[in-house]
């Protein structure tokens, strides 16, 4: 009860012997004041992690187990009772955490909930299968940032819907963190209906279960993706075609939609296309394709002109590449016209929707979106695999095998 972390009470501090401790605790268990919490369900006993097993299943291990090494805790039906709630006022994460209710318990929120903390540059962020927000260090402890916004939030993650759409799944023990004001924020977005997301399967498995990640998510792949091609192009004696790869700082758009409007579409759009086209380095082509062109005004001046860099790669792969498959001829095809996709959608108007109208449609618009992005670096770097240097060169199995998430 005077644990500021709600961790339970070690049967070994009691002093007493095995059936000593069974004859006090079964009484305690029969009357659902008491669980003992064995460490067997989670690693760490000293946190209630989950809801407590089933009365039966509490008694039967009392019988076969060392309770000696378990550790105690009161029930919610018990910490009703006694709990002072006005203690807790203002943090209702931190009252369930007083009333018994498991730490990794877990509560659904919209994900406009992000928004400020994305938006505002003191706070570092970033959001893809898991996510996390801290303060930057140039605002930690300065008066620029008043205390009460100057929260932690270690871990939070990607939610699903039925209906193809976005949620935040966060752990109790990260919500009880969170100071009042910001623990009142969020328990307004806070999702009532518990049967309307589910988590991220690989969210949950590494949270819960400490297991890997089955597959990398579709941000995380692209991302990888450029490392790749990067590392390819060296290897074959070239400069990297990616100036940035972005892989140590993620920009804030980059991720999942919070809001499925126009114009979010179009941000994310347009962070895409500085990642892509805006990010091409021409020294990679070196000097094997046209960098300008000529052409002739209505007073008969002659004009010259920067080339794109989309239009510089479809040039360079036209020259170097003389592929006759079909197949492959389509695949180059789509990767460009992905890469002008992209840059077509960075601009607002370019939707049916307006700019600041509401459609969850957009999520799907947005995935899709990046879906062609990532197969789009696919189909490069397997181009880059096929140049003679790169014999031996070994890709990543995840990323060979493209076991990757495709929402």
């Amino acid at each position: 009860m005077e644990s500021t972390d709600f961790n339970g009470l070690p049967v070994g501090a009691l002093d007493l012997e095995p059936d000593e401790l069974r004859v006090l605790l079964r009484p305690l268990v029969e009357q659902d004041s008491l669980y003992v919490n064995y460490g067997d369900r989670h690693p760490n006993p000293h946190i209630l992690a989950f809801e407590p097993e089933p009365q039966e299943v509490q008694l039967e291990k009392l019988t076969t187990l060392d309770p000696t090494v378990a550790c105690l805790y009161p029930t919610v039906k018990h910490l009703e009772s006694v709990v002072d709630r006005d203690a807790y006022r203002g943090r209702p994460y931190s009252l369930e955490l007083a009333l018994g209710y498991p730490a990794l318990g877990h509560h659904f929120f919209d994900l406009s909930i992000l928004e400020s903390y994305r938006n505002d540059p003191r706070y570092y962020y970033r959001f893809d299968i898991s996510g996390t927000i801290s303060i930057h260090d140039d605002h930690f402890g300065q008066s620029t940032m008043p205390e009460r916004d100057q929260v932690l939030l270690q871990s939070f993650g990607l939610a699903l819907s039925k209906e193809q759409y976005w949620g935040v799944i966060v752990f109790r023990r990260y919500l009880s963190s969170l100071s009042p004001e910001h623990q009142q924020i969020w328990k307004a977005k806070q999702e009532n209906d518990r049967e309307k997301f589910a988590p991220h399967p690989d969210y949950w498995r590494s949270s819960i279960h400490g297991e890997w990640q089955e597959k990398l998510s579709l941000f995380r792949a692209f991302l990888e993706e450029m490392e790749q091609i990067n590392a390819l192009a060296q290897h074959i004696g070239r400069p990297r075609l990616f100036r940035n790869t972005y892989s140590e700082k993620w920009p804030n758009d980059f991720g999942y939609l919070i809001r499925p409007t126009g114009r979010e579409l179009a941000n994310f759009a347009g962070v895409l296309d500085k990642m892509l086209s805006d990010n091409i380095n021409r020294e990679f082509f070196q000097d094997e394709v046209p960098y300008e062109e000529e052409r002739t005004d209505k007073q008969d001046r002659i004009i010259v002109t920067q080339i794109g860099t989309i239009r510089i790669l479809e040039e360079w792969l036209k020259e170097k590449f003389k592929i006759q498959d079909t197949d492959s001829v389509e695949l180059i095809k789509q990767a460009i016209k992905t890469l002008k996709a992209v840059r077509k959608k960075r601009n607002p108007n370019a939707h049916s929707i307006k700019p600041d109208e509401y459609d969850v449609a957009l999520f799907e618009e947005q995935i899709q979106l990046m879906r062609d992005a990532y197969r789009a670096l696919v189909t490069l770097r397997q181009i880059l695999q096929c140049h003679p240097l790169a014999q031996g060169y070994e890709v990543p199995s995840i990323l060979e095998n493209q076991e990757v998430w495709d929402f």
